[in-house]
């Protein structure tokens, strides 16, 4: 015999059918329940409990720090556009602007957006998105703390407009790198102090301009975070609809996968049906008759079972098919072997790769294991306990023979053994 190994992807017949949910409910996920809960009552201070938030946060962290890459070097190329401010503006220390722009900001903002983007899977694996978002803080301080030297050192008459590089900074942070709500209201104070800092303690030829401009940065940072409030809302609502959709699809397919094992398997004996293992025979008999390998099919019936029900009532006789079953399922011992309802009190084992000699040994298995149960039969003519008759079909697979034939001489096999006596079996060997 052909001794190739027969990779057929059937599972284990379950040992009790698994119970169908009404309807798949997306929130019975804890996380989805959760998501449902937050997407009603809304999230006010922008934070998810600690597991949600974590993943959250990983779940946009790669979209985000690409964000941040592209966000920051356009924010270095308009930083360094603002020597163009220096020069009209503060012409006095436009050496020094391009010491603190070119010489010491850019350089160190180059690095860590480099480092950023040549290992971006190092950085999203070993830092916690707090700490990218607190390194664009810091950046977005720096930039202002630039602002505020350039103020400290110039003597132009001109410096009072100068306070409006504040503004661009803590515009662009806000609403341009969008950087996450508390981060973006603690960089804002941090600008709006620097920028007092500096009204109150470095003289300037406009003091009167400098109400305004306080009250136009303080407008401003209010504005921007009303936009950064409403992108990081929309950001996170999107999260949890994502969330709770991708909940609602596992539940459907969950309940699409129970569907589909309930359809191919017996409601009361917990083995296949009839129609699985038709499915299960044809495959299996292509790929047995491609290899040119042995197969083998056992049908087995319980004697007398009519008589059985009528003795002992039908809920006895459902249990006996049940037991039954059972002992034929754990009679077979290799993966590949397939059991079945056939039908009533029909039962079939699909048994590939598998010569005559291996055949008849496991419907003897059966055969006795099932008179071992025993299970009392005061109706049976054949004993005293519940027995079966068997049948076993043998045969070479080839393309030119049908499936049906080797069920069909299983089925003759069958009938000989009941019109034998009962309780036995009989082997028929297809040439």
């Amino acid at each position: 015999m052909t001794t190739a190994r027969l990779d057929l992807p059937m599972p284990e017949a379950p040992q009790s059918i698994p119970s169908l949910p009404d309807h798949a409910d997306p929130q019975e996920h804890p996380q989805a329940t959760l998501a449902g809960q937050l997407l009603t009552r809304g999230f006010r201070w922008m934070r998810f409990t600690r597991g949600l938030e974590s993943e959250f946060q990983q779940h946009g962290a790669q979209k985000r720090l690409r964000h941040l890459l592209i966000s920051g070097m356009l924010s270095l190329l308009v930083f360094n556009g603002f020597l163009l401010a220096d020069w009209l503006v503060a012409p006095d220390v436009l050496q020094q602007a391009v010491q603190v722009r070119l010489g010491l900001f850019t350089p160190m903002a180059l690095l860590v957006l480099g480092f950023g983007a040549l290992w971006s899977e190092l950085v999203l694996r070993r830092f916690p998105q707090a700490v990218i978002e607190s390194i664009v803080l810091v950046s977005s301080v720096s930039a202002a703390a630039s602002v505020a030297y350039i103020l400290s050192i110039t003597q132009s008459v001109g410096s009072a407009y100068y306070h409006v590089g504040f503004l661009v900074v803590l515009a662009y942070g806000n609403v341009v790198q969008r950087l996450r709500f508390w981060y973006a209201v603690t960089a804002s104070i941090a600008i709006m102090a620097m920028h007092l800092w500096c009204a109150v303690m470095i003289p300037t030829p406009e003091p009167r301009l400098m109400p305004a401009i306080a009250a136009l940065l303080l407008f401003a940072a209010f504005f921007t975070l009303m936009a950064n409030y409403a992108l990081e809302r929309d950001e996170r609502r999107r999260f949890l609809l994502s969330l709770r959709r991708r909940h609602l699809l596992q539940q459907l397919d969950n309940a699409h996968e129970q569907l589909q094992r309930i359809s191919r398997v017996d409601g009361l004996t917990g083995v296949f049906n009839r129609h699985h293992v038709q499915e299960y025979l044809e495959q299996a008999w292509r790929r047995s008759a491609h290899q040119g390998d042995e197969f083998a099919v056992i049908l087995l019936d319980v004697d007398h079972f009519k008589k059985y029900n009528d003795f002992y009532g039908h809920q006895a006789g459902d249990t006996c098919l049940q037991q039954v079953a059972q002992a034929l399922k754990d009679s077979l011992r290799r993966p590949v072997d397939v059991v079945a309802r056939f039908g009533g009190e029909e039962f079939i084992a699909v048994l590939p790769q598998a010569d005559a000699v291996q055949a008849s040994q496991a419907a003897e298995r059966v055969r006795l294991a099932i008179e071992n149960l025993r299970l009392p039969h005061g109706a049976s003519e054949t004993s005293p306990v519940v027995t079966v008759s068997v049948g076993v079909a043998s045969c070479i697979a080839t393309p030119a023979r049908d499936s049906r034939t080797v069920i069909e001489a299983a089925d003759q096999a069958l009938y000989r053994a009941k019109h034998g006596g009962r309780n036995r079996m009989v082997l028929q060997r297809l040439i």
